[in-house]
C-alpha cells in the first residue's frame, strides 16, 4: 500500500511477502537509481596512513548523484571516443 508518493520518495508498505521479495525488490530499486561513479583517481600527494589505492577504492564506492546520470552511456558503449576516459558522453 502507497502511503505517500512524491517526485523524490515513494513510502510505501510491504505486507504479507516472503523476504527474498522484499530484498529484489529492493535490488531492483536502488539499481534503477541512476548513478556515477569516480572511475579514474590521481594522487599527487598522500600524507595520510592510508595508501593510495585504499584511498582510490573507498572513492570508488561513493554513489554520487548527477542530472546528466540519465543521458550518460557506458565506456564499452560509446562508438565516438577511443576509451582515455575524456568523453563527453560517459564522463563527468
Amino acid at each position: 500500500m502507497i502511503s505517500e508518493l512524491n517526485d523524490d520518495y515513494v513510502k510505501f508498505e510491504l505486507c504479507d511477502t516472503d523476504a527474498s521479495i522484499a530484498n529484489a525488490l529492493c535490488r531492483v530499486m536502488i539499481a534503477e537509481v541512476p548513478t556515477i561513479a569516480i572511475d579514474l583517481i590521481e594522487i599527487k600527494g598522500n600524507s595520510s596512513v592510508l595508501n593510495d589505492e585504499l584511498i582510490a577504492h573507498r572513492l570508488d564506492l561513493i554513489p554520487l548523484t548527477s542530472e546528466c546520470a540519465m543521458s550518460m552511456q557506458f565506456s564499452r558503449d560509446c562508438d565516438t571516443c577511443d576509451g582515455d576516459g575524456q568523453c563527453e558522453f560517459y564522463s563527468v
